[in-house]
């Protein structure tokens, strides 16, 4: 059996089975972006898993995909669900809390409030051609997949730093290292595993890091920052943070505190247990603590974002909407 179709077949088995003590279990669900079996449902049948069998009764946790991959469609229903009673979870990707940033008129959510839960995050890192320029260098261009997207943060970290930059836009990941390679661009972002050794590959140098752990690691968002206007760092981390989320399961506000804490027990416990395997894999799965740490970055503030939507509209034309 091909890798696909086991993991395919895993997902099955595991949204199929029923929970142990199932006639007793409660029922929660936990709602995902779509499309049913795209690539967010082998995160969240892993996620809903650990979580169940780590709560002190037995819940049967359903999965239910709704809208884009993007997840403004899910989290705008998630928004309105009836009532914080602690049986409706959300995997929120990042994406949407960058729609949110940047003014998408589709956004119906605010996610103030929300209980995060448990987030796998990723490594990602701003890389170029030879070592970091400064302010009097030669324009750098940068490959992004478009000015609306989340891997646009690296027009905006350079910005900050002094550096001249043009933007390259055109496709996802994929397309910007080729772009790297073909000599059409100078610098990307690199989001995922073993940053470091892709790094290599390319033949590029790592200039700026966003993860708060990493290997080889270039110099961190956070220092290279220091002393600026906090609204422009944080305008920075949250466009960053879009990227580094591959996904974070949260409750709704006002979820009432007993149940509250037991799915955050629950949570740790699952992060606990799997965080090697996530490690081997070249990503890190974060508990209460640290996703919600995470969680406050997604969550750009009302001055984060006036700052991130000016400059785009300076730099690239852009309006929200």
């Amino acid at each position: 059996m091909t890798g696909r179709r086991a993991l395919l077949a895993a997902i099955a088995a595991a949204t199929a089975a029923p929970p142990l003590h199932a006639q007793t279990a409660d029922s929660a669900v936990l709602m995902i972006p779509g499309p049913e079996g795209g690539g967010f449902a082998v995160i969240a049948t892993r996620a809903a898993a650990g979580l169940a069998r780590n709560m002190p009764h037995a819940v049967a946790l359903r999965i239910e995909a709704l809208g884009g991959p993007d997840g403004v469609t899910a989290a705008n229903r998630f928004a309105t669900t009836d009532g914080p009673d602690g049986r409706s979870l959300l995997l929120l990707p990042g994406a949407a809390t960058h729609a949110r940033m940047v003014g998408d008129t589709r956004v119906r959510f605010d996610p103030s409030g929300w209980i995060p839960l448990v987030a796998l995050a990723q490594p990602v890192w701003l890389v170029g051609r030879g070592p970091r320029p400064n302010g009097s260098s030669r324009p750098v261009r940068v490959a992004i997949s478009a000015p609306d997207q989340a891997d646009a943060v690296a027009i905006f970290v350079l910005d900050l730093l002094g550096v001249p930059a043009i933007p390259v836009p055109g496709g996802g990941q994929e397309a910007a290292e080729e772009a790297f390679r073909t000599d059409r661009a100078d610098a990307l972002m690199i989001c995922g595993p073993r940053p470091a050794l892709r790094v290599a590959a390319l033949g590029a140098e790592p200039w700026v890091r966003f993860d708060a752990v990493a290997e080889a690691a270039p110099p961190a968002f956070a220092d290279l920052t220091a002393g600026m206007p906090a609204s422009a760092r944080d305008a920075g981390l949250a466009g960053a943070a879009a990227l580094r989320s591959r996904g974070l399961v949260v409750l709704p506000a006002l979820t009432p505190a007993d149940q509250a804490a037991a799915w955050r027990r629950a949570a740790q416990r699952f992060a606990e247990e799997d965080a090697r395997e996530a490690v081997e894999a070249g990503f890190r799965l974060l508990g209460p603590v640290e996703a919600t740490a995470l969680f406050a970055s997604l969550c750009a503030t009302p001055d984060a974002i006036s700052i991130w939507r000016d400059w785009a509209a300076r730099r690239f034309g852009a309006r929200a909407g």
